[in-house]
């Protein structure tokens, strides 16, 4: 009768312990990943939905008054400069007395870019 482990036994236990952790450590680095990309897109909608309620906020009048319909505007102030922001106002879209307006904000992640819309109307009160 023996008493504890064998040499052989030993090995093959830190074999198995080793390709264990090998593989809790690489799917971190695809959870880090993961967190990261979601982050930039979480900040993304925030940029996006600030813009639209700056644009609902205007109301009709002043937003058609103010912008040319179809035009592209850029609106990155206020912003980090990895992101891009930018909208666009259709005067009388989809009827008269609408307007539809749709903001974009875009980033690069690891050479892939990345656009989000938005799109709502606004309505002569």
């Amino acid at each position: 009768m023996r008493k504890g482990f064998s040499l052989m036994e030993l090995i093959v236990s830190m074999v198995v312990i080793a390709i264990g952790l090998l593989s809790i450590a690489s799917l971190m680095t695809v959870s880090r990943r993961s967190v990261i990309q979601n982050d930039k897109r979480s900040r993304g909608v925030g940029y996006l939905q600030e813009q639209m309620e700056l644009l609902v906020g205007m109301g009709y009048s002043e937003v058609v008054d103010t912008y040319v319909s179809g035009d592209l505007i850029a609106a990155n102030a206020g912003i980090p400069s990895n992101f891009t922001r930018w909208f666009l106002v259709f005067h009388d879209d989809p009827i008269g007395g609408m307007a539809r307006a749709r903001v974009f904000v875009s980033w690069t992640e690891k050479q892939r870019t990345w656009i989000i819309n938005m799109e709502t109307y606004l309505t002569r009160k």
